[in-house]
């Protein structure tokens, strides 16, 4: 059960909270919020004391947060304005290749050895295949990706 003054404080915060739009208050006052729900039946103090303890209690941990991961103004110069992650696409690519089931196991685990930064010659030494055998495996095996994946993107 909650105390009188447990309550008027969490019902304080919580009116505080619907009108702010900052979200460093409102991560203040989310904290504060959780320690008056900790100990919910202290009916000692009045409501507006333990509003200010909580709330000096969430601003000091709010604190030590900023000095662990600090705040780093963005650099407007160099903001990323809406453009793709390229590590995106090549995540999206290596889950079609795990996923797309016409394409055969061979290609497969080349083609994901080629997303993950593999090159023709490497793999051909660590297949033991000439090197022009291997361009050529690679050369067929993006070509029927590729048709794959145009096939999916037309049906999707």
């Amino acid at each position: 059960m909650i105390s009188h003054p447990v309550a008027g404080a969490v019902t304080a915060l919580q009116k505080q909270a619907l009108a702010s739009r900052d979200t460093y208050e409102l991560d203040r006052i989310d904290r504060a919020l959780d320690e008056l729900l900790r100990n919910p039946t202290d009916a000692s103090t009045p409501a507006q004391h333990r509003i200010r303890s909580a709330m000096g209690h969430a601003y000091e941990a709010l604190e030590r947060r900023r000095v662990i991961a600090p705040v780093v103004p963005l650099n407007h110069e160099r903001a990323d304005h809406g453009h793709a992650d390229a590590r995106y696409l090549v995540v999206e690519i290596m889950a079609w290749l795990q996923a797309e089931p016409e394409l055969a196991s061979a290609e497969r685990v080349l083609l994901d050895d080629l997303a993950r930064g593999h090159d023709a010659a490497s793999m051909a030494r660590h297949l033991g295949v000439p090197l022009p055998r291997m361009r050529e495996r690679i050369s067929r095996a993006r070509r029927h990706a590729r048709t794959l994946w145009r096939n999916a993107e037309a049906a999707a």
